[in-house]
């Protein structure tokens, strides 16, 4: 990925201000790669009630629904699939790795905003 390729990347991650929507998009990319490495059943978790209870109703607020359509299409390709909602607790180990990969994030950020221009 170049430059200009991570900057697109991380303006698109710096404009997502709703909670709901990152975890939305989230979840749209674990699908999207059940998707890729040809999973035929799978069961997807979440401790966002709001989000498992918009696919599982087809249902979604208007922040959501783009998000939401895309899983829903995404999720028809699999032979047998279920959004589940789960406890925050025993969802911890998504939580910390989230928690990770942001403060990861947040450091590339800072370098490559700090970083001059190629000449």
């Amino acid at each position: 990925m170049n430059r200009e390729q991570r900057n697109l990347r991380k303006k698109g991650m710096r404009d997502i201000y709703s909670v709901i929507v990152a975890e939305g998009l989230a979840l749209k990319e674990a699908v999207t790669t059940c998707r890729l490495q040809e999973i035929k059943e799978v069961r997807f978790e979440s401790d966002s009630a709001q989000l498992i209870s918009a696919i599982n109703k087809r249902d979604s607020p208007l922040e959501l629904y783009g998000v939401v359509e895309d899983i829903l299409i995404l999720a028809s390709e699999f032979d047998r699939v279920a959004f589940e909602w789960i406890p925050r607790e025993r969802n911890s180990e998504a939580d910390r790795l989230a928690k990770n990969a942001l403060l990861l994030f947040e450091q590339e950020v800072v370098v490559d905003d700090l970083m001059p221009p190629p000449n």
